[in-house]
């Protein structure tokens, strides 16, 4: 079991990486270069959406409802751990339906949860306006599904950093230049021109975690995906309700305000938000509530979420260095899937295994095997 292990990444899968290390007697040293939560952990949306049920044998829909679950249980602990109120709260959601295809589709869908047992039915246009009171067009219909859960990202990362810190992890800035290895084994980490010892070492750098490929010989196919977010605050305050179509979504959050997003624009490392990005959103909210015509816009905001080549996460041990482990690649869905990755790479780390997830899916060596 290694007594040194150092997180590469302060966003929030090293985040709970490290919380679970510390929950379990190895405190880590996180190496993070500009402050905790700071890119896509802190800029998200908070949006925990759970898969479909019946979903358990599809690989990535496993770690999402693990992920949905342990933030269940998480909830229950970590600000009292903590000292931070992250806001978790469940909220009721809509898939909604615009072409008579996929108001097909989602009958069919309604039909098959039905009959599986799950509360779930389609509703017409004007029972999906009775049920939001201010969903109140665009749509021909919608079926309300499972609800999400919702948190505050950045606060929700600080506190399994605050967390983990009351257990003897600390935090140091400072940029990752690289690994020290000694027979194949992991002995340090370069950070910023020093070595930090360390028997084990956890990339978790979000789209930055490509650089790592030359300090580890294995191809780490992330590339950040900008995802831009709207702001508003409607003239009154909305019931709590969260919408979604075509992979956009609406939500209540607290102070009254309402996150409409988002997009998906590979354009590199770049983190500026554009008035295109703006209308365009916008323009999808007001398409469905009236409601945000006399809305105030508080703010917009962009951040780089890590997208794998094969669009599944990259966890697990790297091959042919002992002591080295990625944890990137979780898209849109970091904050979902970080309790169940947390846990998942602390079980690698320390024991070499882990019977929580099958992590072969998301093996590091397929982009070896596969080639691609």
């Amino acid at each position: 079991m290694p007594a040194r292990v150092v997180i590469c990444g302060g966003g929030v899968i090293g985040a709970a990486i490290a919380y679970e290390l510390a929950r379990r007697g190895t405190p880590p040293v996180i190496v993070e270069s500009d402050g905790v939560a700071s890119g896509a952990s802190g800029a998200a949306a908070g949006i925990l959406t759970p898969p479909p049920p019946g979903t358990e044998a599809d690989a990535l829909d496993a770690l999402r409802r693990l992920g949905f679950d342990g933030h269940a249980r998480l909830a229950d602990s970590l600000p009292v751990e903590s000292g931070i109120d992250y806001g978790y709260q469940h909220t009721p959601r809509l898939v909604l339906a615009t072409t008579p295809l996929e108001e097909r589709a989602l009958r069919e869908t309604a039909a098959a949860l039905a009959a599986a047992g799950h509360d779930a039915r389609w509703l017409p246009a004007h029972e999906v306006r009775a049920l939001t009171g201010w969903v109140d067009r665009g749509a021909s219909g919608g079926v309300q599904v499972e609800p999400s859960a919702q948190v505050d990202p950045y606060r929700y990362t600080l506190a399994l950093v605050t967390a983990a810190e009351r257990r003897g992890a600390t935090v140091r800035s400072g940029r990752v230049e690289g690994l020290v290895r000694d027979g194949g084994r992991v002995t340090g980490v370069r950070v910023s021109g020093a070595v930090l010892p360390a028997d084990a070492a956890v990339i978790a750098m979000g789209p930055w975690s490509a650089d790592a490929a030359r300090w580890l010989g294995l191809p780490v196919p992330v590339e950040p995906l900008k995802g831009q977010i709207v702001k508003v605050r409607p003239p009154h305050a909305l019931p709590a309700f969260s919408f979604g179509h075509g992979g956009n979504y609406a939500i209540t959050k607290e102070r009254g305000l309402v996150y409409l997003g988002t997009t998906e624009e590979r354009v590199g490392f770049d983190r500026s938000t554009t008035p295109e990005a703006r209308e365009a959103i916008l323009a999808w909210g007001l398409g469905f509530a009236s409601v945000l015509e006399r809305a105030e816009l508080v703010e917009q905001t962009a951040c780089l979420r890590p997208l794998s080549a094969d669009g599944m996460p990259i966890m697990g041990a790297v091959p042919g260095v002992g002591g080295a482990f990625l944890a990137t690649g979780h898209g849109r869905q970091g904050i979902l899937m970080s309790p169940a990755t947390g846990r998942a790479l602390a079980d690698l780390v320390l024991d070499g295994r882990t019977d929580c997830l099958d992590l072969a899916p998301f093996d590091p060596a397929r982009f070896l095997r596969g080639g691609r």
